[in-house]
Formats: structure tokens, sequence, C-alpha cells
């Protein structure tokens, strides 16, 4: 292994580790806290988190797919051009699974995103509980962030197979 790949494979896994580390502290750390707030703030600080969920998660969503796209170009050369049949099963499958957490997160960010934030502006501090509409757009919002928190266990897995085929 060259040191331009590993240098790629690395870059490649800290770019996954911050868009999987940002959707599990979201999950497990930030979400749980924002309940423990008053209704009013938590519904302030809980978009806050979100707008800069989504900045971190698409600064490692680009480095995985410049470092993915570089691996591959790597392995390619190192190959000869011949992959085998085994590396190309496990990649496409990887990259479906890629291609279905970045439609997740796009809908995140521009269906229910510009909902939440419309909804958001329109509470003010005191209010004694969260509207039902905004709660709505947060429960598909979050459901969609567990189901990425899921799949992206999934592309680590097939992401160390494609190392060791």
């Amino acid at each position: 292994m060259s040191s331009w790949q590993t240098l790629s494979l690395l870059v490649h896994l800290l770019a996954l580790a911050l868009w999987l580390g940002g959707v599990t502290f979201f999950l497990v750390v930030f979400g749980p806290a924002v309940h423990e707030l008053k209704p009013g703030a938590g519904i302030q600080v809980l978009n806050q988190g979100r707008i800069a969920f989504e900045a971190v998660s698409w600064t490692g969503i680009a480095l995985i797919m410049i470092t993915g796209m570089v691996n591959l170009i790597l392995r390619n050369q190192i190959s000869g051009g011949n992959l085998g049949r085994y590396y190309m099963v496990m990649l496409s499958v990887k990259i479906f699974v890629f291609i279905a957490m970045l439609v997740h997160h796009s809908l995140q960010v521009f269906k229910y995103g510009p909902k939440i934030v419309s909804l958001t502006a329109q509470v003010s501090a005191e209010t004694p509980s969260w509207p039902e509409p905004l709660r709505a757009h947060w429960q598909k919002w979050f459901m969609l962030l567990k189901i990425n928190a899921t799949l992206g266990p999934i592309a680590t897995l097939l992401g160390l197979a494609l190392i060791k085929g």
C-alpha cells in the first residue's frame, strides 16, 4: 500500500468518523439534553444544533466522496485495472448504502430543515410546550438520523471488506 493510499484511507476514515460521530452525538447526547430544557429554549437550541450538525456533516460527506474516488483510482492502478468480482460487488453495495445515507441526509436538510426553521421562528422563548407541527417535523428528521446511524456501521464494515478484498 502506497503512502498516498494510506493517507487517503486515513482521511476517508476521519471523514466517516466526523459524519457518524456527529450523528451519534446528536442522537445520544444533544437530543436527550435538549429535552431537559424548557420547551421554548429547547426548540431554539435544538435548531441551532441542527444547523451546526449539518455544516459538519456536509464537510464529512464531501471528504468521503473525494477520498472514496481517490481510493478507487489508487486501487485500480495497483491492481492493473482488474479489481475483481468480489471487490466490485462489495463496492457496489457500499456505494448503494452511501447513496441511501446521502438521500436521507438530503431529506433532513432540504425537506425538513426549512420547515423546522420557519416553525421555530414562530415560537417564543416562553412557549410552554412543543407545537405539534414542529414536533412532527422533528420526529421525521430524527427518524432519518436514526436510519443513517444504522446504515453508517454497515458502510464501515463494507469499507473494511474492501480493504481486505
